[in-house]
């Protein structure tokens, strides 16, 4: 790419139109042949962005990335000052962590009289913004964090909302005011009973998606509330800081993410060993789940269960 396009690119998540690209010298034949040979890849009509290597990310983080470039296309192919990303396109570009939400359509809010409904792959939404609720993020109009939050919760699943708001009250503290403002001016949404109940039950303790999942399956199953990131000591000084425990069952449960062991060396599975030995000592029971237990969650909630009656 010559370096006027590649600028160029460079403040628009990467992406380019076909008229920029010949605007910055390049011959039509010269666009196709990048299309064709794959150094260049057609994000959607019109839009292209040079061709990158995902393949080293998780299925998911793929998507997220995959749907931060469709929505720089979209705003570069609609015209200033008409929309503003929103909903899970805001959480996107906003870095709030996503699991569950479609991403197969980029969503943008109207600033005109223009209808909505989804047009072209683009799902446009009416609605009144505040200034409070509009930022500028990527260099591109959106809806802020936690209208965006709430965009998202009423529109998608409640363990899919739990995720989002337990990283945004994590993540961004101050927010608490905004949303609870939000939560008036959504009261009468389509879903708004999903959202209100996500952040009622969201928690800025819980440290990752896959803990949020966790704990919103735990609550599904009936299991008791469990605390969360609890540390405990012994007589040699600390010995760990769990991500759930029920006091009363006396039992700690821990959620083993994809990178925690990946690539382990033997040091550190001893050091795990020996940390889960210092908990059992205490006289604790100690659960451990991974990515693929969210695939046979009778069998996860059945294994807690049954360190409750051990302890």
């Amino acid at each position: 790419m010559n370096p006027k396009l590649k600028l160029l690119a460079d403040g628009q998540g990467g992406v380019y139109s076909r008229v920029q690209a010949a605007d910055s010298g390049y011959t039509p034949s010269q666009i196709h042949d990048r299309i064709r040979d794959g150094r260049w890849e057609r994000i959607r009509y019109g839009q292209y962005a040079e061709a990158v290597d995902l393949s080293h990310l998780a299925p998911w983080d793929q998507q997220i990335m995959r749907h931060q470039r469709l929505v720089h296309a979209v705003m570069n192919s609609l015209r200033p000052g008409t929309v503003v990303v929103s909903h899970q396109s805001a959480l996107v570009l906003h870095g709030v962590p996503l699991w569950g939400p479609d991403l197969a359509e980029v969503h943008v809010s109207r600033l005109d009289r223009h209808r909505g409904g989804r047009i072209g792959g683009v799902h446009h939404h009416r609605g009144k913004l505040a200034d409070a609720d509009l930022a500028v993020v990527s260099g591109l109009p959106a809806t802020a964090v936690p209208r965006a939050l709430l965009e998202t919760a009423c529109s998608s699943s409640f363990e899919a909302a739990v995720i989002s708001a337990d990283a945004v009250r994590r993540d961004h503290p101050d927010v608490a005011d905004e949303l609870r403002r939000l939560l008036g001016v959504t009261e009468f949404w389509p879903g708004s009973a999903t959202a209100r109940a996500a952040l009622d039950f969201s928690d800025p303790l819980s440290e990752s998606v896959g803990e949020s999942r966790l704990r919103v399956l735990m609550y599904t199953y009936g299991l008791p509330a469990p605390l969360l990131q609890v540390v405990f000591t012994d007589a040699d000084g600390f010995v760990a800081r769990v991500d759930f425990y029920f006091p009363d069952q006396r039992t700690v449960v821990e959620f083993d993410g994809l990178v925690k062991y990946a690539g382990g060396t033997p040091e550190s599975l001893v050091r795990e060993k020996l940390r889960e030995d210092r908990l059992r000592a205490l006289g604790l029971q100690v659960v451990r789940t991974t990515w693929a237990d969210f695939d046979r969650p009778a069998q996860v909630v059945a294994r807690i269960r049954q360190a409750f009656a051990r302890a």
